[in-house]
């Protein structure tokens, strides 16, 4: 009797032996569908920012051609000669008179502050390093580069 029944627990573990290895395999394969669907789920993330990335940089590379268009519309219209003698001379010289005009009011500016550091009682030199800061070095910086970058794009033309 015991026999039998080492014999019917023995045949019924055997019969629920598959059973219990395809629930197994069954858990192994949804973890690995579990984690390959969040690796898909990483990878949408990683392609839905590279797209919003790009029609970022679209959009700026489109507005930036714009402006520039925009610019250059203005200044072929800005040089249209209209026949008059006079109107064309003074929109020829709109931009070249106030420059001047502009840094003849600084220089004089500048001039007038030497002048008070001197009379205050510093020496020239000493004038002239106090009077030269941070933003003379930045004007200077700017016409520079304006003057340059200037030739380089006339030189590419």
């Amino acid at each position: 009797m015991l026999m039998s029944l080492l014999s019917m627990l023995g045949g019924g573990l055997m019969r629920m032996m598959p059973e219990v290895f395809a629930i197994a395999n069954k858990s192994k394969d949804y973890s690995h569908e579990l984690a390959m669907l969040e690796k898909q789920a990483e990878l949408e993330k990683t392609r839905s920012a590279m797209r919003m990335e790009e029609v970022r940089f679209t959009s700026e590379s489109e507005q930036a051609l714009a402006v520039y268009d925009a610019r250059k519309a203005a200044l072929e219209g800005q040089m249209q000669k209209t026949g008059m003698k006079i109107v064309d001379a003074m929109n020829f010289l709109v931009r070249p008179l106030t420059t001047y005009y502009f840094l003849l009011i600084y220089g004089m500016a500048k001039l007038a502050m030497f002048v008070l550091a001197i009379y205050s009682g510093l020496s020239g030199w000493e004038a002239i390093l106090r009077l030269y800061d941070e933003d003379d070095r930045s004007i200077l910086a700017g016409i520079l580069a304006f003057w340059f970058v200037g030739r380089v794009v006339e030189k590419r033309s």
